[in-house]
């Protein structure tokens, strides 16, 4: 059974995913990529509690990818 923890990570950044799918849709940047972000590092965070190295290797890349596009474009540094 999962625990209350990783339920909330899991779920939670589930939403916020999609939350930045929507905002992605509607081309409001940079605010995107932030959800984004967030959502794959919420599942980095459950990918590491389950053990998972597919799961861990995806999120740890997709996330890289969002912050060198923010560094990029000077959003962020």
């Amino acid at each position: 059974m999962k625990s209350k923890i990783e339920f909330f990570f899991e779920w939670g950044s589930t939403f916020i995913l999609l939350c930045g799918a929507a905002l992605t849709s509607l081309n409001i940047y940079p605010a995107n990529v932030f959800f984004s972000l967030a959502g794959n590092l919420g599942w980095l965070v459950v990918s590491l509690m389950w053990r998972k190295p597919s799961l861990i290797v995806i999120q740890l890349v997709i996330s890289f990818i969002y912050v060198a596009g923010l560094i990029d474009k000077g959003v962020i540094l």
